[in-house]
């Protein structure tokens, strides 16, 4: 039996403005360029971990304006202007579009087609490259860093860190600062998943809101509860 990997294409339609596709483009433009999966940009959002996914496959069409700016900071998008092309006359009929996602063996192609009905074709409106983020291709590294974030997580929750509730981006960019070196998401995501399974003075909840999930201590997220 053969276990060579058989590439996969998965279609997303949409009818929407062409404003929309442009910021479309530049969130994943921008995710791509920060090397961040879809799950990561979730979680460092406090976001269930598919919300990405679902409005990069068409899934979710509007976000609160809340998200957006959540969004762009986590994305390091300093200006919404960015988000568009100024000074470029912008279509406001609602146009088809299909999203060709292509996963290959060590990447994932983003290719977005404007469907002309009338002549019955497809053209191009952007193409975009990710690698594959369920693939490791640092695993010793990888094991490195789940120590240093483990070590340094436990310090934080001995010293009352989570005594207040910590939202994933503000964990994320404390451990960049202290461990002075980038933390990958996906690993600090890991981490925090252990100690949510932990049983002692150490276990942290994740506490959901309507804005999104955040840590707190779970010794003091009964205490508040119950006052």
């Amino acid at each position: 039996m053969s276990n060579k990997f058989k590439p996969s294409t998965k279609v997303y339609k949409r009818k929407c403005q062409e404003i929309e596709i442009l910021i479309f483009y530049r969130m994943i433009l921008h995710r791509i360029s920060r090397h961040l999966s879809p799950e990561e940009v979730s979680f460092l959002m406090g976001k269930p971990l598919d919300f990405m996914t679902k409005i990069e496959t068409f899934r979710i069409k509007q976000i609160s304006m809340h998200d957006v700016f959540v969004m762009n900071d986590v994305l390091a998008i300093n200006n919404l202007d960015t988000m568009v092309h100024m000074g470029v006359k912008i279509s406001s009929a609602e146009k088809r579009y299909e999203l060709h996602m292509t996963k290959l063996a060590d990447r994932v192609i983003y290719q977005l087609y404007k469907v002309d009905e009338e002549q019955d074709q497809r053209v191009t409106e952007f193409k975009l490259i990710d690698i594959r983020h369920d693939i490791d291709p640092y695993e010793s590294s990888t094991a490195d860093e789940l120590e240093k974030i483990t070590a340094f997580l436990e310090e934080t929750i001995d010293a009352g860190y989570f005594n207040e509730e910590k939202q994933p981006d503000e964990v994320h960019k404390l451990c960049c600062e202290k461990l002075e070196s980038y933390v990958r998401p996906k690993n600090l995501m890991k981490v925090l998943d252990d100690l949510l399974s932990l049983s002692g003075e150490r276990k942290i909840v994740r506490k959901e809101s309507p804005y999104g999930f955040a840590y707190v201590l779970a010794a003091h997220a009964e205490s508040t509860e119950k006052k």
